[in-house]
């Protein structure tokens, strides 16, 4: 199944709001907030996109990994 394609101004909107109504985190600053999305070659049917990794891995929360890993089964990134 084809993957929906939008530009990573559109991707990062689309995380924030999904990462801001997880509970708790409305507000808070996250990689998303800071690094937004960027193109990565994820090969035959892999992600087409990724956030970078900005701040300490101690930070790192898989509540907001498993919005990203989601989000980057449903879309793909277009290319400007």
């Amino acid at each position: 199944m084809k993957k929906a394609n939008r530009t990573a101004r559109q991707l990062q909107q689309i995380l924030v709001e999904r990462i801001e109504a997880l509970p708790g985190l409305a507000g808070e600053v996250t990689d998303v907030h800071i690094g937004g999305v960027r193109w990565m070659d994820g090969g035959e049917g892999g992600p087409t996109w990724t956030v970078p990794i900005l701040r300490d891995r101690d930070q790192h929360r898989p509540d907001i990994a498993r919005v990203i890993k989601q989000a980057q089964m449903e879309f793909d990134l277009e290319e400007d």
